[in-house]
């Protein structure tokens, strides 16, 4: 039997490394001997680089970079382990109950797959899912579907997810652009942060009515921004 020491040499001389391997080595990092960073940190600790993780697998997927989005979906798996990993410690679960978890939730969220149900198209599909859902959550008030949506989403993204919850439907569009132009008319002459949330809100009912992405619209918006300003600088002189 390898003593501790054997492990990590054999690790480090792979040519290929699988799924078992970064759990191994997750808990060698955190193991005795290992990593003082990786040793000291906790779920709250290291809660940010979820976040930021995920930021950078969305950059590589706006980007159409596959190399980069090889990368970093591999930050994100190993965020997943490593919380795992730290549960694993307290007894509490491992990353096979993780991954038992996601795969029966998968089984019983589809049932047209799995099962004896049918799914005419994306969207019925879609709506089985959340009908499942709901019942399994037992969020069965309109009130519950809303405080479930994760209150630390971008605030644009999350209000979009509330006025789609609130059933905001294609046919409210236009008079939803009246009432928009007339609280921007509002804004104008009293600029508060109530009046700035209560014209954003609309914006995101109008985004829930046509099925656009506001999040997605804003970021690119924002992006052809920058990119103009930097056509309109002159380079400076040396």
């Amino acid at each position: 039997m390898m003593d501790q020491q054997e492990t990590r040499r054999s690790l480090a001389a792979r040519e290929h490394y699988s799924f078992d391997d970064l759990c191994r080595i997750t808990a060698i990092l955190r193991g005795e001997g290992g990593c003082p960073w990786d040793r000291e940190q906790t779920h709250g600790s290291i809660r940010r680089c979820m976040i930021e993780e995920a930021y950078e697998v969305v950059e590589a997927i706006d980007n159409q970079d596959p190399v980069l989005l090889r990368e970093e979906l591999g930050d994100v798996l190993f965020q997943v382990v490593f919380h795992a990993q730290i549960e694993r410690e307290t007894g509490r679960f491992d990353v096979g109950d993780v991954i038992d978890g996601i795969s029966r939730k998968m089984i019983r969220r589809h049932p047209h797959v799995f099962g004896n149900g049918s799914a005419v198209d994306g969207a019925d599909a879609l709506s089985q899912w959340e009908a499942i859902k709901t019942e399994e959550k037992q969020r069965r008030t309109l009130s519950s579907r809303l405080r479930a949506i994760p209150p630390m989403l971008p605030a644009l993204l999350r209000a979009q997810k509330v006025n789609e919850k609130l059933g905001t439907s294609r046919g409210e569009t236009a008079p939803l652009s009246a009432l928009l132009a007339g609280q921007a008319a509002a804004f104008t002459e009293n600029p508060t942060a109530e009046t700035m949330g209560t014209l954003l809100f609309t914006v995101a009912k109008i985004a829930a009515a046509t099925g656009l992405d506001a999040e997605e619209s804003l970021a690119k918006q924002t992006e052809k921004a920058i990119s103009e300003a930097e056509k309109r600088e002159i380079p400076e002189k040396n």
